[in-house]
This record gives C-alpha cells, sequence and structure tokens, in this order.
C-alpha cells in the first residue's frame, strides 16, 4: 500500500479532513448568490476546501469556476487566468463560455487548450471590455441554461500587485449579477486580504461574509491518520497523541508528520516513539533549510517576538517576557503586528501563537539563541 498522507498538493474531496461544516456553509451561501470571503493561513487546506466545494456545487447543478491568482503580475496575466478556468466548464457550457470569450476580442481560435490567444487589444479600453466581458461570464451561462455559477478566486490578495482599480472592476461587474453566481474570493495572505476587504476606501469594504479556517480538531485527524495507518496494517497508537501535539490543528503539517512517521513504521509494526523520533529527524533534516530560510528573512525584533511565542509560558508582553528576549513593549507590539500582516502568527482563543508548528518546534531546537540577540534564557 503506498504511503496515503499528501502534503504536497491539494488534496481529493473525498479525502479532506473535517471542514463538513465549512463545505456546507460555503455551498448554501453560494446557493443564495452571496459574496464570501474565505480567510486561511498558508497550507491550511484552503484550495483543497474549495476543490470540495466544486465538487459539491457539481452535485446540485451549479457551475464551478477556480480562477487561481498566485503569482500574477497584470491585468493580461488575470485575463488568461480566467479564460483558462472558464475553459475548464463541463460540456456544453464549455462551448457556450468559449463562444463567449471569442466575441470579446479579436482573432482568437479554440485549440492549443481550452482558448488559443492569437493576439490582444493592444489599447487600455479594449483590454477593460476584454475583462469586464470575462466577469460578466456567469450572467451570460445563466441567461442561457438558468443555471448558477460559483466562482471561487483563489490567491485573491494577488490583485494587488496587478495594478490601481482592478478589485474596483470586480465589484461593479459582479454586483450586478444577483441570482446569476455566487463569489468566493480566499486568499492566504492575511494582511493584504484585510487591506482588500477591512479598508472602508476599498470597494469590497462590508461587502463579503466572513470564513475563516481554524485549526482542525484533534480527534478527527487521530481518526483519519490511525485509520489510515490501520489500512496499512500499521499502528499509529503508541505515536499519535505526540504527533497531534506538534502538529496542533495544521492540515498540511499534520499530513507531514503522518507521512514521516507511516515511512518509518514498518508492515505489521507500531509506531513506536522510537520511530516517531526517527520521523522527526527526518522531516527537520528534509525541512530545515526553508525553516531557515524563513526565520532569515525575518528582522531582530521579529525573530525575538517568535521566540517569545514558541518559546515562553507567559503573555509576550509581560515584563519578564520582555526582559528576557530583549524587546521593548513598543517595539514587541510592532513586530506582533508585522508578523500577523504577513501570516506568521494568529490568536486562537485569544492566545497569539506561531502558524507553523514545525516553525516553533524549530525555533525551541536552536542550540544558542543568546547569539541571536534575544537575551538570556
Amino acid at each position: 500500500m503506498l504511503n496515503p498522507f499528501v502534503f504536497t498538493r491539494p488534496i481529493d474531496p473525498d479525502q479532506l479532513v473535517d471542514r463538513e461544516e465549512e463545505s456546507r456553509q460555503l455551498l448554501d451561501l453560494a446557493e443564495g448568490g452571496h459574496v464570501v470571503r474565505l480567510s486561511a493561513p498558508r497550507r491550511y487546506g484552503k484550495t483543497s476546501l474549495l476543490r470540495r466545494l466544486g465538487h459539491d456545487a457539481d452535485l446540485i447543478g451549479m457551475n464551478y469556476v477556480e480562477v487561481d491568482f498566485y503569482g500574477a503580475l497584470s491585468v493580461d496575466d488575470v485575463i488568461v487566468r480566467m479564460e483558462e478556468a472558464y475553459g475548464q466548464l463541463r460540456t456544453p457550457l464549455r462551448r457556450i463560455a468559449i463562444a463567449a470569450m471569442a466575441t470579446l476580442r479579436p482573432r482568437l481560435t479554440a485549440g492549443g487548450g481550452p482558448l488559443k490567444i492569437e493576439a490582444r487589444p493592444a489599447h487600455s479600453e479594449q483590454v477593460s471590455r476584454v475583462f469586464a466581458g470575462l466577469l460578466d461570464l456567469p450572467l451570460a451561462l445563466f441567461e442561457r441554461d438558468g443555471t448558477r455559477t460559483l466562482v471561487a478566486f483563489d490567491e485573491f490578495q494577488a490583485l494587488l500587485a496587478v495594478g490601481r482599480g482592478v478589485d474596483g472592476l470586480f465589484r461593479s461587474r459582479i454586483q450586478r449579477h444577483g441570482d446569476a453566481a455566487g463569489y468566493v474570493f480566499a486568499g492566504s495572505h492575511p494582511g493584504l486580504m484585510e487591506q482588500l476587504f477591512g479598508e472602508r476606501e476599498r470597494p469590497f469594504f462590508g461587502q463579503a461574509r466572513t470564513l475563516r479556517l481554524d485549526p482542525l480538531p484533534d480527534g478527527d485527524l487521530a481518526d483519519y491518520i490511525g485509520a489510515r495507518f490501520e489500512e496499512g496494517d500499521r499502528d499509529a497508537a503508541p505515536s499519535l497523541e505526540a504527533l497531534l501535539r506538534l502538529a496542533r490543528g495544521h492540515p498540511q503539517r499534520a499530513m507531514l508528520l503522518a507521512h514521516h512517521l507511516w515511512e518509518h513504521t514498518p508492515q505489521g509494526e507500531k509506531a513506536t516513539p522510537e520511530r516517531w523520533q526517527s520521523a522527526l529527524q527526518a522531516v527537520f533534516s528534509e525541512h530545515g533549510e526553508a525553516l531557515q530560510a524563513t526565520w532569515d528573512a525575518l528582522g531582530s525584533r521579529e525573530q525575538a517576538v517568535l521566540a517569545a511565542l514558541a518559546l515562553s509560558t507567559e503573555s509576550l508582553f509581560n515584563k519578564h517576557t520582555l526582559t528576557r528576549f530583549g524587546l521593548s513593549k513598543g517595539g514587541a507590539q510592532h513586530a506582533r503586528d508585522k508578523l500577523a500582516h504577513v501570516g506568521h502568527i494568529q490568536t486562537l482563543d485569544g492566545a497569539w501563537q506561531l502558524v507553523d508548528p514545525l516553525l516553533a518546534e524549530w525555533i525551541a531546537k536552536l542550540e544558542r539563541p543568546v547569539t541571536r540577540g534575544w537575551g538570556s534564557f
């Protein structure tokens, strides 16, 4: 039996751990034609949830279109990604979408994928017309066959790098769609998503319901991991509690740890504490460079705040914590806000903690933190 724990890509809809309530809520809102903002840290299963949403939407007869804006740098790039996404619709809707897109600009031919582009409009007015037409495709589909379209824009915060006013164009078009479409705007950069949806001067301010993905419950992870070990004639029980304690509900990190524990547990054997330690060593050997790069990209105050949150049992602004890690209250607050903006930390149950439990564990394993300027431990 192959290792069943996938951690390098989105998982299939039927493999999603928990998230039943979130999936149902997203689908209900989409059916009602609402706009939803899906917020989650990186590697929290956001894209996997969107795939599950697409599967569920298809079962009830909705069209589903998923557009990934990760790395988009221009309006032209956004247009291509939207064309490609609509080209993935099931037939005959795909033919309707391609025909509609072909009318938006000259010299478009089918082939080489859903749509092969031979020439692009050169003027900004023409580009705006194409862009607006693509945004209105759910309305065109609804008018043709009466089916509602659910559109998911993944990594929507990337539009901030595309140019000014792009989110305003999105807002101006989709507000006209009524019952024709529902929208999910998903993103993994909390600061930029807050900028798009939380600032009063932005077009989407107050226009979206917010759904946040929290850590997975230990019970659901234990059932999922334990069951797959049993299916592979292995017993995860001796190390399962340690795995859950380290993973802290982080979806991707839990699968990563389970993957390596499986690799170190022969068929017919138990995942003993010794095998768990071997699995942990393999994890940090494999991912140590990436964790080091994350650490090195931070300023000294950000490093100190991460260390305080990872290692101290007291609050960040406790006098002893500030002294121990060489921080002032103002400096700690500024660094905390910066870390939260980029998604390294989040609040759970009223307390700040690192999003990535592996980074927290890696910090704890540093041999000489005093050389980093944190003060004396």
